[in-house]
């Protein structure tokens, strides 16, 4: 089975969704027409299972691949980006600092214009850590970075989780064999020092020591010595006045930015000011000594908590602008954290008030006392239940004193404010109560799937920037009456505050202020990717929705955040020329996610 045959399995193995064949094709590098030739050709050598075609959706496999061993093939072991950057990095050390292209060519058994194309990648990698190439006539290509910078690309790329490098594929044979001796060096002059380290502190200074006496030839024990003297002196000092101010700063500048971008107010949250404080100045510390933060969780706060970590995101811009330094998407997932526990304690109201409440209901005694029963149970000390009444008593109810009014029938007051449940009291309709007794506001249960219309599908949106974008979706959702224009114009004050794009070539616009009439989400698909912030984005998801109203507003996000959470899915959505092939790849994704 060829390299590209096993590059659809490995494709399809790990997505739990159909996927395109123009996914596949554009995730593999070859036209559509060739994917259809290649699954033919792969179904006739397959055993237990088949790739099967659904109409309209895409290719999924069915039964079972344990006749293949797709871990122990070339795929998996060699990946021409990586074997790159491998190449540059430890050819940097040498006293020849160049490779030629077509040296890299015939090591890889490709052409050079495969090795140009893979370049353009590599170069994107690596500008990300300040290590850029260029070119030498006659020589080739080399790396233009102090030696920091390269050491701190090795130790920060060979800890990430998706790729294949590590630590030892850019050390050399010699430091591979004494790592031993260089760990009991390193042990010697810690206790010397009288320094204890955590278990990250060692790993990262272990990883540091091995990486440079791999890359200088130098005497291993003098140079080991000479760094913690150094490490002990910056660890030891501590963070200045100034620097604490301008850390207090930052965290103020990031509240006020983030009431601005969504109306979530923690200004008054005085243990998140404390928390955030102290995880950023460790996070400084940590910065000043170098020390990475291993992705014990990477990406798992990113995927169950979608909210929290698009919060997170603007925290890191502020951040980054005031400290002067770079936030990490993993450290952006740390600050989360925090935030999803400050949110978890905003606008709680005092607990000791007790709430009084009458029950409307229509449905015989025996169904109303049972409610009142299960209320009385749930909310005892903050729940007072005045009455159980019939509706045609419901003039009477103005009279009395009340928080508010649970009803099982449809009813309209002027001045209480009204949940309606149904008579089985589903736990919902339990949250709703909850809710209101924590806020004093009246939530609404969304369906996400009635979010979504057809006059809300933009397909082929002909635009050049981000601003565009939004300028044309957020008009229709006016003048289709959705919201005022107060909330269309902050839909572009946020994106000044940080870039909604959340990779996938998707990006999730949405305001704070403003009025919204009708819940909706409206959908831009459009007919050239174009650049946003980071990346380029092709589908945008905009956000119409007044999350002071809605019940579980985190996780009506999250549901719509993880219909788009691979590339796959979004070309898919992105291939679709009508509103109800739309409609049903969404479905059949939140089919899967419920499982």
């Amino acid at each position: 089975m060829n390299t590209r045959a096993l590059s659809i399995i490995k494709i399809l193995l790990n997505s739990v969704e159909p996927v395109s064949s123009l996914a596949l094709s554009q995730e593999i590098g070859c036209s559509t027409k060739t994917i259809q030739n290649e699954i033919k050709e792969v179904n006739k050598e397959l055993k237990n299972c088949e790739i099967v075609s659904i109409r309209g959706i895409g290719y999924k496999i069915e039964g079972n691949l344990d006749d293949i061993d797709i871990k122990n093939s070339d795929l998996y072991d060699y990946d021409r980006v990586e074997y790159i950057i491998k190449k540059i990095i430890n050819i940097s050390s040498t006293d020849k600092d160049t490779i030629k292209l077509e040296d890299l060519a015939d090591s890889m058994y490709v052409s050079l214009s495969t090795v140009k194309n893979d370049l353009k990648e590599v170069k994107k990698i690596l500008n990300e850590y300040n290590l850029k190439i260029s070119s030498k006539h006659k020589q080739g290509i080399c790396i233009e970075a102090s030696e920091e910078d390269i050491i701190k690309f090795i130790i920060n790329y060979s800890n990430k989780v998706d790729n294949s490098l590590s630590i030892k594929d850019f050390l050399n044979n010699n430091i591979i064999e004494n790592l031993f001796s260089i760990k009991k060096i390193l042990l010697d002059t810690l206790s010397y020092e009288n320094m204890i380290l955590t278990d990250n502190e060692f790993k990262n200074i272990v990883n540091y020591i091995s990486i440079y006496l791999s890359r200088n030839n130098t005497n291993q024990s003098d140079f080991i010595k000479e760094y913690i003297k150094k490490y002990k002196s910056k660890k030891e000092k501590p963070i200045s006045e100034d620097e604490q101010l301008l850390i207090r700063k930052a965290i103020k500048e990031f509240c006020r930015d983030l009431n601005i971008a969504t109306s979530i107010n923690l200004s008054h949250d005085k243990i998140f000011e404390e928390c955030l404080f102290n995880h950023i100045c460790n996070l400084y510390k940590r910065a000043d000594l170098g020390i990475n933060q291993y992705e014990i969780t990477a990406g798992e706060i990113k995927l169950k908590y979608p909210f929290p970590f698009e919060l997170g995101k603007i925290a890191k811009k502020t951040i980054e602008k005031n400290l002067n330094m770079e936030i990490s998407e993993d450290e952006v997932e740390n600050i989360a954290l925090h935030i999803g526990g400050a949110l978890e304690r905003i606008d709680k109201r005092d607990e000791k008030k007790v709430y009084k409440t009458i029950i409307v209901c229509t449905s015989g005694v025996g169904t109303s006392m049972l409610i009142k029963s299960k209320l009385e149970n749930i909310f005892k000390g903050k729940l007072e239940i005045i009455k159980v009444i019939p509706s045609y008593l419901i003039d009477y109810i103005n009279v009395l004193d009340i928080d508010f009014v649970i009803s099982t029938v449809e009813v309209n007051l002027e001045n209480v404010n009204v949940i309606k449940v149904s008579p089985m009291l589903t736990d919902k309709e339990i949250k709703l109560i909850e809710k209101y007794i924590e806020t004093e506001n009246v939530y609404i249960d969304l369906d996400i799937q009635n979010l979504f219309s057809s006059e809300l599908f933009f397909k082929d949106i002909k635009a050049e920037t981000r601003s565009q974008v939004i300028d044309i979706m957020s008009k229709k959702l006016v003048e289709k009456g959705y919201i005022d224009d107060t909330m269309r114009q902050s839909y572009f004050e946020r994106e000044t505050i940080a870039t909604t794009e959340i990779g996938n070539m998707v990006a999730i616009p949405h305001g704070a202020k403003g009025e919204v009439y009708e819940n909706k989400v409206a959908i831009g698909i459009l007919k050239e990717p174009i650049s946003w912030e980071v990346g380029k984005v092709r589908l945008v998801i905009m956000l119409a929705l007044d999350k002071e109203k809605i019940l579980d507003y985190e996780e009506v996000f999250s549901k719509i955040y993880k219909r788009v959470d691979s590339i796959a899915k979004v070309i898919s959505i992105c291939e679709n020329k009508s509103y109800e092939k739309f409609i049903k790849l969404f479905k059949y994704f939140f089919y899967y996610h419920k499982k």
